[in-house]
């Protein structure tokens, strides 16, 4: 991707729609950017004033002598086109749309949002926005914003799709003096993206941690890809809603389960990026991640002067994956040693409610030095002796001095308001909300996990298109909405990448279903093909357990007839299979995010997204899954399949014999192929898959394909 460092570095700047109302937008913005200290000249531009903010006004940006490498632009949107175009006689490589009024509006923004978009491919022009705050970048001291504050030099690189979103983080940011080295509002994204912003902010070492509000991925898997290629550098999105894809065949098990925000917080966890669901969540996260410190293990250590919120914040801790630290023999002497006798020391270490300032220093000066802690909670809750002041002074300090994370976590509201003040000073991230401290810690945590577990394969999609035998037959069914594959089609799919299957045919006549029979043996199954029914026990289409000729011939007349009726075919064929006695049914799908150009070059979308779980009738009502972005290794998959409560009883719960875990991962990967094969599967739902000591048999495949 193109550098964006005249957009980040600029060496001078023009701001089209300054005026002599202070209070207009283009006024405020060359306000911000003369008192962050821009080194640069700046030009402000409007036809209506020959001198503007005490300088000279030009009537364009092509009328100013001398380069300009940046333009922002505040005017109506009907006349941005036309600056636009001004701007191209000038050559200009960066512009910043502040204005508003583009597709947010309607059809006729929309138009006007495309004719911007056009002039920007024609001519070269890089854009930020429309319907942005802005961006600041505090190493080149540029507040391009209309923001009512400036940001503060920090290691968070910050941007959002909302620009009210901007405003309420720096907000947050400027009470607790969090700085950030990029500040960016992305508004409609007509042509800067997020791809561009995290390709810079992932290389820049002065970038600690990158935090983003996305309500639509301009690509998903580009940026995964990305973020996976940097796994030393956390990043934290909130992304509220659905993402924008095609249709999903929501009739399927997979479908329900696996719908496209589901697809994203798997994406997003496969590639170890710290999903957050709330804005009070993001901000914490980047506070406490910018500082740098590892928790290596999530091992808590817990300081208190109270048994309560001890106990609460015990639960919450394991609720989040995170561990109480098993503090070491040599650090409980310590404490006897340190700490009255009537206090029994273990983690966490109450200090009971009479504890001043120098018991809290004495108790960190121990539990800092154990080498089984990682993090320290450091809790007060007011009391009548409590030295809130002291205290917050004693765990600066050792915040300061040590390399472990300690948080305050001082609960209250007035009596605690001095100590939080104190800390916001000292640039010290704490919390009053228990809930607040445990949420950030274990973002923290969660980046730190074994790197290993953010590994990945390429993806090279023409290899396994190159050889997919079915391509013409596929294509024949591929339209705009989702289309199911015939059953005969199904299972050359499957022969393909050879799952295994039921020995099984397709009949039209109770004498062929008679004759299959008299070559497999009976017990048998009767069902529709899944082009005509996708939920068989829904309509009484499916018979199992057929066991005898007479069994065969009322089953088989049974079903003919409910499939006249449903399918409305006057000779319906049907399904007939060798019963296959499993020890357990599990579900596997696939779901596409994106269309079948996904995996392309030019391809958006995530991808397709494997789907495991219990299986059979009442999966939905089980909602036991877990799910993973294709492509998987050996190790992510069971990894995945360990995700689930089913995992325990198939590898042999309460005494019994395991079942095939390795046949299970066989036919993921074979799954994983055959969506390379043919990227038109927008999805796939085996359910369900019986599984026994040495088989996982694809039973029921249903295959859904769409442009």
């Amino acid at each position: 991707m193109p550098s964006l460092t005249k957009l980040f570095s600029p060496s001078s700047i023009a701001v089209v729609g300054v005026s002599a109302e202070t209070h207009k937008l283009g006024s405020v913005i060359m306000q911000n950017i003369l008192s962050a200290g821009f080194a640069g000249p700046v030009y402000p531009v409007n036809p209506k004033y020959e001198v503007a903010m005490g300088v000279k006004c030009y009537p364009k940006v092509s009328k100013i002598r001398g380069d300009i490498d940046l333009v922002v632009i505040a005017v109506p949107a009907e006349f941005v086109p036309d600056v636009m175009r001004d701007c191209a006689k000038k050559r200009v490589e960066y512009v910043v749309i502040v204005s508003a009024g583009f597709r947010e509006l309607g059809l006729k923004g929309l138009k006007l949002e495309l004719e911007v978009r056009h002039i920007a491919e024609k001519f070269g022009i890089r854009v930020l926005g429309p319907n942005c705050l802005g961006l600041s970048v505090s190493a080149t001291k540029l507040d391009a914003t209309f923001a009512a504050m400036q940001p503060l030099g920090g290691n968070i690189a910050f941007l959002s799709q909302s620009g009210a979103f901007n405003s309420a983080i720096l907000d947050m940011a400027a009470a607790r003096n969090v700085g950030f080295s990029h500040f960016v509002s992305m508004g409609n994204k007509v042509d800067l993206n997020e791809l561009d912003f995290v390709a810079e902010w992932l290389k820049d070492d002065n970038v600690k941690v990158i935090g983003m509000y996305l309500e639509q991925f301009s690509d998903g898997k580009d940026l995964l890809d990305l973020i996976k290629a940097h796994p030393y550098k956390p990043v934290v999105i909130l992304h509220p809603g659905e993402t924008v894809e095609a249709q999903k065949a929501m009739n399927l098990h997979t479908g329900a389960l696996a719908g496209s925000s589901a697809i994203v917080r798997a994406a997003l966890a496969q590639a170890g990026v710290i999903q957050v669901d709330s804005l009070e969540k993001l901000f914490h996260s980047m506070w406490l991640l910018s500082l740098g410190r590892d928790v290596h293990q999530g091992r808590v250590a817990i300081i208190t002067n109270a048994g309560g919120p001890g106990v609460m914040l015990t639960d919450m801790i394991a609720r989040h994956g995170l561990s109480l630290a098993e503090l070491t023999v040599e650090t409980l002497d310590n404490l006897k040693r340190v700490l009255p006798p009537s206090i029994t020391p273990h983690n966490p270490v109450d200090l009971v409610g009479d504890a001043l300032a120098e018991r809290y220093d004495n108790a960190l000066k121990v539990v800092a030095q154990d080498q089984n802690v990682d993090a320290i909670l450091v809790v007060l809750t007011p009391q009548l002796v409590t030295q809130i002041e002291e205290t917050a002074r004693v765990v600066a300090q050792h915040f300061r001095n040590s390399k472990k994370l300690i948080i305050p976590l001082f609960i209250g509201g007035v009596f605690v308001e001095a100590a939080i003040t104190k800390f916001n000073a000292e640039e010290i991230p704490s919390f009053i909300f228990p809930e607040q401290a445990v949420n950030a810690l274990a973002a923290v945590a969660r980046f730190h996990l074994p790197k290993q577990t953010k590994k990945t394969i390429n993806l090279h999609s023409r290899t396994f298109t190159s050889i997919a035998k079915h391509t013409h037959a596929v294509a024949r069914f591929t339209r705009t909405t989702p289309v199911a594959l015939p059953q005969a089609l199904t299972f050359e799919l499957a022969k393909e990448v050879e799952l295994d299957l039921p020995k099984q045919t397709i009949v039209d006549s109770f004498d062929s279903a008679l004759s299959f029979v008299s070559e497999t043996h009976f017990p048998v199954v009767l069902k529709a093909l899944a082009e005509d029914i996708t939920h068989k026990t829904d309509v009484k289409a499916l018979y199992t357990d057929v066991r005898s000729v007479a069994e065969l011939h009322e089953a088989f007349f049974a079903l003919e007839g409910q499939l006249q009726r449903v399918s409305k075919k006057s000779k319906p064929a049907v399904l007939i299979q060798e019963q296959i006695r499993a020890q357990e049914e599990v579900l596997i799908g696939v779901n596409r995010s994106g269309d079948s150009r996904v995996y392309e070059q030019d391809g958006l979308g995530f991808g397709h997204a494997l789907v495991f779980g219990k299986g059979g009738i009442y999966t939905e009502v089980w909602g036991d899954v877990a799910m993973g972005l294709v492509p998987m290794t050996k190790e992510q998959l069971l990894e995945m399949i360990h995700r689930t409560k089913l995992s325990k009883v198939l590898h042999g719960a309460r005494g019994k014999k395991p079942l095939a875990v390795d046949k299970i991962v066989d036919t993921l990967l074979k799954i994983q192929k055959l969506v390379q094969m043919y990227p038109q599967i927008s999805s796939l739902d085996i359910n369900p898959a019986m599984v026994t000591s040495s088989r996982c048999v694809a039973v029921d495949l249903k295959i859904f394909v769409q442009e």
